[in-house]
């Protein structure tokens, strides 16, 4: 079964492609959203629990509407707030899930949340170089959908009460205008540099079986092994040619006897050549378990 979960706060998708129905694509592992109805009701969902910054600023209002259909898990009004190039279109998505059996669509709880101009300098030409930017663009001239738009930078910080205890998360999200009007577009991240060092000599974390190379989709596989330790948290892809990629990981609400059922996931990598290095992440900590060059 193929499980897809929305992220609100980051605009991503978790889809998975496996036989665990674990998320394939971090995009960056976004974790739980936050978010207001505008009720100011006592759910934590008013006006008290989620605050809006610089909200004369119109990339702010467009993440606000998006926030606030999320929390309404109103799909429509959510895809209403995006841009019409994102790559993921919830309410697509969930119709999908509907006519699919072998796939079920989820939306992640919002919670408390506040939003805040980061960057309303932010260049459209920047967006080209977003990990992925190449990868979800493929069937779109990109450089048409950012002719004469303007950019910005959206932070969106989260609370969620995981285990009792409350986590703060902050996530960071592009807005775009299309046609003067600001719409939520991308999950901004980083790029990432491939990890450094050899493999830790360690059974314990040795979690990739082979790798597989699809040089027509530009996809490696990574196949894992039967049985994954409880204490790794995530496995991470990263490739020299796009930084960190995909990655599996563990609900934030499990148990420490809960193992990652995934049996593999797949990542991006360039055809003409690329290093994939594979990580695990315990107690917070990142480990190198795999390196393996790919020559055309």
């Amino acid at each position: 079964m193929e499980r897809r979960s929305y992220l609100a706060a980051v605009g991503a998708v978790t889809a998975a492609g496996f036989a665990g129905c674990v998320g394939e694509l971090g995009a960056d592992d976004g974790g739980n959203g936050g978010d207001d109805d505008g009720n100011g009701d006592d759910t934590g969902n008013g006006a008290d629990g989620n605050e809006a910054q610089d909200d004369e600023h119109g990339a702010v209002e467009a993440v606000e509407a998006y926030m606030a259909a999320g929390a309404d898990e109103d799909l429509d009004a959510m895809a209403d707030a995006m841009h019409t190039h994102h790559p993921f279109d919830p309410a697509e998505m969930a119709a999908e899930a509907e006519e699919d059996e072998d796939m079920t669509f989820e939306m992640d709880a919002v919670g408390d949340y506040a939003v805040e101009l980061a960057d309303e300098s932010y260049e459209t030409d920047e967006i080209h170089d977003l990990p992925y930017a190449e990868f979800w663009f493929q069937d779109v001239d990109l450089d048409d959908a950012l002719e004469g738009e303007e950019a910005a930078l959206v932070t969106v910080e989260t609370e969620t009460t995981i285990a009792g205890e409350t986590v703060t998360k902050t996530d960071t999200l592009v807005a775009l205008t299309e046609d003067g009007e600001w719409r939520v577009f991308l999950p901004y991240e980083e790029s990432t540099e491939l990890p450094d060092g050899d493999p830790v000599d360690d059974e314990t974390y040795r979690v990739v079986d082979d790798l597989e190379f699809d040089t027509d989709d530009e996809r490696v596989r990574v196949n894992l092994v039967d049985s994954i330790d409880s204490s790794i948290e995530e496995i991470v892809a990263y490739s020299e040619s796009q930084g960190r990629g995909s990655s599996v990981y563990e609900p934030e609400d499990s148990d420490d006897d809960y193992a990652i059922p995934s049996t593999w996931f797949s990542s991006q990598f360039d055809p003409d050549g690329d290093e994939i290095v594979v990580t695990v992440i315990v107690d917070g900590e990142e480990l190198l378990v795999h390196r393996e060059t790919y020559e055309s």
